[in-house]
């Protein structure tokens, strides 16, 4: 698995999961069987009933569609194609902004040299031996690819080297309806804060700890939010059990 930090423009550090080149792969090929199942109904409409000759079909419906699929899906889908979004990945900027129509348009330009005129084989190398997973477009753009969920199962036990928890009493046992997502983002959350020790960051962990307090009902939580997040894990860790 290979991640990648992104200063967003908070200042905050998030690692995400880079998506890999099969991931982009799979995206491509569902995106090109919605494309032709897209374009196999639409000739029943048009041709079938005589609404448009196949010169017209071709030049006002199919190239269009193929030419600008990419590039108006992932416009207005927040980085995403029908294909990116069945499989969990989507395209971020590694300046932590928001991609611009420009990086959107860039990318789509180079797509055919990156996919269709090497059948793939520029993308998935530079993929593959990129450290930011890059195709070609995404170099230009200043792109990336990432996973919108982890494909792991990462266990908090694991992570927090919690082993023995036979005789222990949880402090906040109604940390059990939170979901194991949501505590992965506050074990993340408190990392950052220790490995990047600025305002930003313990700024983001004083929120996670008041949403904690407001969600648990707490009157009050202790002065080191960090202890307070590894109790609220450990409890998590043992109720699940």
């Amino acid at each position: 698995m290979r991640t990648i930090d992104i200063l967003t423009t908070q200042n905050v550090t998030i690692n995400y999961e880079l998506a890999e080149a099969k991931d982009r792969i799979f995206a491509t090929i569902i995106d090109i069987i919605i494309q032709s199942i897209g374009l196999f109904l639409l000739s029943l409409i048009f041709m079938s009933s005589g609404m448009m000759s196949e010169d017209y079909f071709l030049y006002f419906i199919v190239f269009p569609i193929l030419f600008f699929y990419y590039f108006g899906s992932e416009l207005l889908m927040d980085g995403q194609t029908l294909g990116k979004r069945m499989l969990g990945i989507k395209v971020v900027k590694l300046t932590g902004t928001e991609p611009s129509i420009n990086d959107y348009l860039m990318r789509w330009a180079l797509r055919p040299i990156d996919i269709f005129f090497s059948l793939g084989s520029i993308g998935i190398m530079l993929v593959s031996s990129s450290d930011k997973a890059q195709r070609l477009g995404d170099v230009v753009a200043n792109t990336t690819v990432i996973k919108t969920t982890s494909s792991q199962r990462i266990q908090l036990a694991d992570i927090l080297s919690i082993r023995n928890l036979s005789n222990y009493e949880p402090v906040y046992p109604q940390i059990r309806t939170f979901a194991e997502h949501e505590m992965l983002l506050l074990k993340e959350v408190m990392d950052k804060s220790l490995k990047y020790q600025n305002d930003s960051h313990e700024e983001a962990l004083e929120t996670a700890c008041q949403l904690v307090k407001q969600r648990l009902n707490l009157e009050k939580i202790p002065a080191d939010r960090t202890s307070f997040i590894r109790t609220l894990i450990k409890d998590y860790v043992a109720l699940s059990r």
